[in-house]
């Protein structure tokens, strides 16, 4: 305690601990405003070059799959081994196990769009306010991914994991971003289509382009459970979570899609398809919420977000 402010002191100037027992004078709260801002830009410097650092790293690791299959060597040896003071053989052993074990064309892919991520992810975090602009990213990741689907068959739990715990943030420090709601992984389909995508568009002149972008969300949710889960080609052999998606997440997003339209501008079309939607559907095991939602929003009492 004495030594910081004995630090303080010579800071300000004030010459010895014993002015520190006084109130603060103009000057010295002036010195110490300044001296705060002085801290905040440093830090604030400090980050950015990191950023910048990460940034840079992760863009050129895009660029092919065997380069971000380069840079994710580096980063486990980084994080791995010399961070832990580790052997140079045993990564050379590892190196080799991994080359055995795990090292394939689907792989490689993934990491590639898991860079991807992370590049959004740190634009995201330098410049909050623009995330509700980077809809149209969000959807280019899922449909690349999608694209590649067949190289990618197995790689599911890669891209499902955080992007910010992954070997890449960790080795060059940006893995304790603080992004609240953000999207975790590129996988992460309802997130990303509710911060990024969906938000702007909740306004009675974006109608049109609110459902275009629910219909483009429910068709996103059902290709990816089905092109990773399908393993039979005539369809026959559809594993449970693609089957649990057909018979209930399906309908009740559709369901949530025309909530969200009466909700932001389109109340007589929305109530006219949900009506529609209840007749063709009313044995489903959501009926009854359905039901009551739509009471409620007809009745014009307490609005029914699309997530109830």
């Amino acid at each position: 305690m004495k030594k910081s402010l004995l630090i303080l002191a010579a800071t300000l100037g004030m010459g010895s601990l014993h002015a520190l027992e006084k109130s603060l004078s103009e000057t010295d709260r002036e010195l110490l405003l300044e001296k705060l801002q002085e801290i905040q830009e440093t830090a604030n410097g400090a980050v950015k070059g990191r950023f910048g650092v990460a940034m840079a790293a992760f863009k050129d690791g895009m660029q092919s799959d065997t380069a971000a299959h380069d840079l994710y060597l580096k980063c486990i040896e980084k994080v791995s081994f010399e961070d832990e003071a580790k052997k140079t053989n045993e990564f050379r052993e590892w190196k080799r196990q991994h080359k055995d074990r795990t090292d394939t064309p689907g792989f490689r892919r993934a990491l590639r769009h898991q860079l991807y991520w992370l590049v959004l992810t740190l634009e995201a975090a330098q410049d909050k306010e623009n995330i509700p602009k980077m809809g149209p990213r969000g959807i280019t990741v899922l449909e690349a991914i999608l694209t590649d689907a067949t190289v990618l068959k197995g790689q599911e739990r890669l891209l499902s994991s955080r992007a910010l715990e992954s070997v890449f943030a960790t080795a060059y420090g940006v893995d304790n971003i603080s992004l609240q709601s953000w999207p975790s992984s590129p996988l992460d389909i309802m997130t990303i289509y509710d911060v990024m995508v969906l938000p702007s568009l909740r306004t009675p002149a974006k109608l049109a382009e609110l459902r275009q972008g629910w219909l483009k969300r429910i068709e996103h949710e059902g290709l990816i459970l089905e092109t990773w889960t399908n393993e039979g080609s005539d369809g026959k052999d559809r594993k449970p979570a693609f089957e649990k998606w057909l018979i209930n997440g399906r309908y009740d997003l559709t369901w949530a899609m025309e909530v969200d339209l009466f909700n932001n501008g389109d109340q007589r079309g929305a109530a006219l398809r949900m009506l529609e939607h209840l007749k063709k559907n009313l044995s489903h095991q959501s009926a009854p919420k359905w039901i009551g939602q739509f009471t409620s929003l007809v009745k014009g009492e307490a609005l029914v977000s699309e997530e109830e």
